[in-house]
């Protein structure tokens, strides 16, 4: 069974409702096979803080539902460990990125998993092909 870490940029598409969001449909699909039990979802534990802080500022008519959504799914949280720690902060001096964004990358290393991720840029900043794979990729 294929084991995925999904960043932020792929788990809001699940609540997005919006046709015109580049690879929803991609999105949709990886939840559908994880539903199905024929793929592991991953996420670090914050997740929810980062979805939480988009979902507040840009829909805080719909916000609560949507996060209530999201959080009804159990989606498998996984609290970072200080070999994880580290990794992020080597990421942010060598690679220029955020401890948040390094966080979903370190996870999948952690767990030998796929990190899927729509963030173009962070992808390009990391060059771990083993690791990262672009939605639109998948």
């Amino acid at each position: 069974m294929q084991r995925y870490v999904v960043d932020a940029s792929v788990i809001l598409k699940w609540v997005l409702g919006d046709e015109r969001e580049s690879d929803q449909d991609k999105a949709l699909a990886l939840l559908n096979t994880w539903v199905e039990g024929r793929s592991e979802l991953l996420a670090p534990s914050l997740w929810e803080y980062e979805v939480g802080n988009f979902l507040g500022r840009l829909f805080p008519g719909e916000a609560s539902a949507k996060m209530n959504l999201l959080v009804s799914l159990k989606l498998s949280s996984i609290p970072l460990t200080e070999k994880m720690h580290r990794l992020c902060f080597d990421w942010m001096s060598q690679n220029g990125v955020t401890f948040y964004d390094a966080c979903y990358l370190a996870l999948a290393e952690e767990t030998m998993s796929i990190l899927v991720t729509a963030d173009v840029k962070f992808a390009e900043k990391m060059s771990h092909p083993k690791s990262v794979c672009l939605l639109e990729d998948l």
